[in-house]
């Protein structure tokens, strides 16, 4: 009866807890190394050796401390004296995972560590060093109030004011016509034309960016006649300026191959990570781990002996010596700050879309959907199987279908990205189509810049222009790959594009 008794007691405890303060947080843990070589794909090449940083060097890591942050305005929409203003500030840490109570405490504290900048710069000027003409003249958007959400201003440990980059935000916010900002959508407010005209004015020493674009994009096993790296500081110049809006030059992609940026709206639902399926994703602990790698623990793997971010390309470096080619020192969030990541990401929802088309229109569209065969690798509700597909070339090894969901057929897109780059598997995920309303870069590397190209057979062509992306020294290239639709009558397109226009 005691027993019962104290045990009722227990459930009640239980109970009041979740209703009041919500479910205990079990946070995973990020370097676990079992659950690493799980979620890890191999590369496309069954012979190449990978090996990752033990977990006593990750957790030797200096953590983060994540300090409020200040927006960004460019300089004819920031108010006299806002720098002076910022300066005025002290220091304060705004992550504290002992006030962490709800599951709302946790998709705040989430949304902190995405727009944490991993990089900085001292602020000398009294004004903001944008403006506009940067914009005009290249990609990025900015907020209808002016602020560019791809950087943030800090006050450091010292007090200094500091301007940041290189948060998750960077990447991962889009902006649609209207101004309203969509966290975690394919983004679209970076802009490089401030790195373009450093690197034709020379600021940055060809030799430094040629060392780091190699460390950013060789594989011990891509064909001696990929380049890795640009020829001049022109050279790359030329390339910042064609990677059109939704595209990003990452880490392990290749020299002129950049990748499409994904959109984390959904992402909970998504099984696969990164164009290539990189990472399996089965929950928070395998975000977590996602977000480590690519915050830079991928330059501190070994591929067949290559390590991008190690001494000489090839030991690990003391934990406090390691910096990024990216221009920061390199630190590791703390598993609770990973986790808080992982419920911000979990919690982002989709724009009002604002398209709207007669109901005629709509069912032959989705109708159309279904007798073309979309349905088939684009399945509702989630509009994605959520499986594999191999690329042009790659037969998967028979091993892998039991650890893997793979639809063993290939579209036959470009193959580059994933046979022969650090991110390749031999594999390309098959995408969700939920949002794609508002996405303007398709196919892994962002060729296309709308729904209605994928459909239009002259992009197959060696004469055609891409509307999305295309290397500097080319004018005019094929778009091959995804034959479906390319066969429709004009009237079934259009159906077909405004129903999937609603999703």
């Amino acid at each position: 009866m005691k027993q019962t008794l104290m045990a009722g007691i227990g459930i009640l405890v239980l109970f009041w807890i979740m209703a009041f303060h919500g479910p205990p947080e079990i946070i995973p843990r990020t370097w676990d190394m079992p659950a690493i070589h799980r979620f890890h794909l191999p590369p496309p090449d069954s012979s190449v050796r990978v090996q990752y940083a033990p977990e006593e060097y990750y957790y030797g890591l200096p953590e983060h401390k994540i300090y409020r942050a200040f927006p960004v305005y460019v300089r004819e929409f920031e108010k006299r004296g806002y720098l002076d203003s910022l300066r005025a500030c002290k220091p304060e840490i705004v992550f504290d995972p002992a006030r962490l109570k709800t599951p709302e405490d946790w998709i705040n504290a989430g949304a902190l560590v995405f727009h944490w900048p991993m990089a900085y710069t001292p602020v000398k000027d009294s004004v903001s060093a944008l403006d506009l003409d940067r914009f005009s003249a290249g990609r990025g958007r900015l907020t209808k109030e002016g602020v560019y959400p791809a950087l943030q201003y800090v006050i450091d440990g010292n007090g200094a004011l500091m301007l940041g980059s290189m948060s998750c935000a960077t990447c991962h916010t889009h902006i649609l016509p209207d101004g309203t900002v969509v966290p975690g959508g394919q983004g679209n407010v970076f802009n490089g034309e401030g790195f373009a005209r450093a690197l034709e004015r020379g600021d940055i020493p060809f030799p430094y960016l040629e060392h780091a674009s190699r460390q950013l994009n060789y594989a011990p096993w891509a064909p001696e006649t990929l380049p890795v790296s640009p020829v001049s500081g022109k050279d790359m110049a030329d390339y910042v300026r064609q990677e059109t809006k939704g595209i990003i030059d990452r880490q392990g992609g290749g020299h002129l191959y950049p990748f499409a940026v994904p959109s984390l709206v959904g992402i909970r639902d998504i099984r696969y990570l990164d164009h290539t399926g990189l990472m399996r994703h089965d929950g928070p602990g395998d975000m977590m781990r996602y977000a480590a790698f690519n915050q830079g623990m991928d330059m501190l793997t070994s591929y067949d002996g290559f390590m991008p971010g190690g001494k000489n390309n090839a030991t690990l470096p003391a934990p406090a010596e390691w910096s990024h080619p990216f221009g920061y020192v390199g630190k590791r969030y703390s598993d609770a700050q990973l986790y808080a990541l992982t419920q911000y990401l979990y919690s982002l929802k989709p724009p009002k879309n604002p398209n709207t088309f007669p109901r005629a229109i709509l069912q032959r569209g989705e109708q159309v959907f279904k007798n073309a065969g979309c349905v088939t690798c684009h399945t509702p509700p989630l509009y994605t199987n959520n499986k594999l597909t191999p690329a042009g070339g790659f037969e998967p090894p028979e091993d892998h279908y039991a650890k893997y969901d793979i639809f063993n057929v290939s579209v036959h897109t470009d193959s580059v990205s994933t046979l022969y780059t650090r991110r390749g598997t031999g594999y390309y995920k098959i995408p969700s189509l939920r949002g794609v309303w508002y996405r303007e870069a398709f196919f892994h590397n962002g060729p296309l810049a709308a729904l209605e190209d994928i459909l239009d057979p002259r992009r197959l062509q060696p004469d055609y222009v891409p509307t999305g992306f295309k290397p500097p020294h080319v004018k005019t290239m094929a778009v091959k790959g995804h034959p479906f639709g390319l066969a429709l009558s004009d009237a079934d397109k259009k159906a077909l594009v405004a129903f999937m226009k609603t999703l």
